[in-house]
């Protein structure tokens, strides 16, 4: 079976007018070519990331005169949306880089977010160095300060040490940015650490999903952050100002999830044109011919699209929340994003499981190699819906509706 996609005859194609109108079909184009060898092997997409940001995927928020793309936020996700499509883990690796420009455009004038959008400038991509623990007490909140900087007044620059626990995108990163608390001072202060002695490289991440993200442990020895890159904390929000920060992490993984579906309806076109033997109780000799694989197919191209029509209803709801900060509707736009997202998590993590084993339905025992790599697109989908698992979503929609309950403010939820 072929591994290109480039559109099937009913107008579903991997890359959208606006990707390839940005200079991206090239690139998401091969990706989506050497994905299911990339799953076979086992093989980090280093070369593939690097090229991204070479064109400045990285970037693609950035005003087109300050080195990036100018793209709106909901342009930002179709084309995230087009990159999940070609391979599901290289749209994940992004996801912590592309929150941290959203928060370096907010308050650009903040030297630590000004240096964030000047590496995004110079097509760098920033990940987390909080140092974790992944053994948090239920209902505990997670401490704001997670990693400590010593002052090395021999060298006068800072030295830190910590692990971080699921470091997606980690591997594939320029640059880290974190809180710590600062030695001399014994305050609160934020970092950016780039790439370099001390940062591990080793991948540990056991996922049986996304398994190139490379979302294991990120290891930080001894390493070495220079005065001039340590800043001052954010100051606290205004009282008034929208609880619910957080929003665009879980809109982003269900637009991954989007994409993957998208992914599923042209790896089915495939094959279902590739099968050559029907069923001895079939009513066609080709099961391209196949009355009840027809209309398999056609339930999957509808699902699929219903699946991507709420994850962009999310994204619209997100778009509307950041176009609406910093107004008199920033409280109520913000919860309704936040709410849409949880509304479209509920749904597409129950229905797009399905959609990707109808996939295997339709191929029978003609698919199941692994040489196809086709039991990925569950996998891959399984793995990114388990982050905030959804029954803590349903629960929240219920009780919203019933008494006015607010949704959790963390960045957990």
């Amino acid at each position: 079976m072929s591994e290109t996609h480039s559109s099937s005859p009913g107008g579903i194609a991997l890359v959208s007018p606006l990707s390839a109108s940005l200079g991206f079909a090239d690139a998401i184009s091969g990706i989506a070519a050497t994905a299911a060898q990339r799953e076979r092997e086992q093989r980090l997409p280093h070369e593939e990331i690097a090229a991204l940001k070479a064109l400045g995927f990285g970037a693609l928020r950035l005003p087109a005169d300050d080195g990036g793309h100018g793209v709106s936020l909901r342009e930002l996700f179709a084309v995230a949306r087009d990159v999940a499509a070609a391979d599901s883990n290289i749209a994940h690796a992004f996801r912590n880089h592309f929150w941290q420009v959203e928060a370096a455009l907010e308050r650009r004038e903040h030297p630590f977010h000004a240096h964030v959008l000047d590496l995004t400038r110079r097509h760098k991509t920033i990940g987390l160095s909080f140092v974790e623990s992944d053994a948090k007490a239920a209902g505990a909140r997670p401490s704001a300060v997670l990693s400590r900087l010593e002052w090395d007044d021999r060298r006068q620059v800072y030295v830190g040490t910590g692990d971080k626990v699921y470091a997606t995108g980690n591997l594939y990163n320029d640059a880290f940015v974190g809180l710590a608390v600062e030695s001399r001072a014994n305050g609160t202060v934020q970092y950016v650490l780039e790439r370099g002695e001390g940062v591990g490289t080793g991948d540990d991440w056991q996922g049986f999903g996304q398994r190139l993200t490379g979302s294991g442990t990120a290891r930080f020895r001894n390493v070495v952050v220079k005065p001039a890159h340590v800043y001052a904390a954010d100051p606290p929000k205004a009282p008034e100002a929208a609880p619910w920060g957080f929003t665009f992490h879980q809109v982003y993984l269900t637009n991954c999830i989007a994409g993957i579906v998208r992914r599923v309806v042209l790896d089915a076109v495939e094959v279902l044109r590739a099968r050559r033997r029907n069923f001895y109780h079939g009513e066609a000799a080709q099961p391209a011919d196949e009355p009840a694989l027809q209309a398999l197919l056609g339930r999957i191209r509808a699902y699929a699209a219903s699946i991507e029509a709420s994850a962009v209803r999310a994204v619209e709801a997100l778009q509307r929340a950041a176009e609406s900060r910093g107004t008199r509707d920033d409280y109520a736009s913000a919860l309704a994003a936040t709410l849409a997202a949880s509304e479209a998590k509920v749904v597409i993590d129950d229905l797009a499981p399905q959609v990707a084993s109808w996939l295997i339905d339709l191929g029978s025992g003609s698919v199941v190699s692994t040489a196809a790599a086709l039991d990925r697109h569950w996998r891959n989908i399984k793995v990114i819906a388990s982050h905030n698992p959804r029954l803590y979503k349903e629960r929240l929609l219920g009780q919203n509706l019933l008494t006015g309950q607010l949704p959790p403010t963390g960045a957990f939820f």
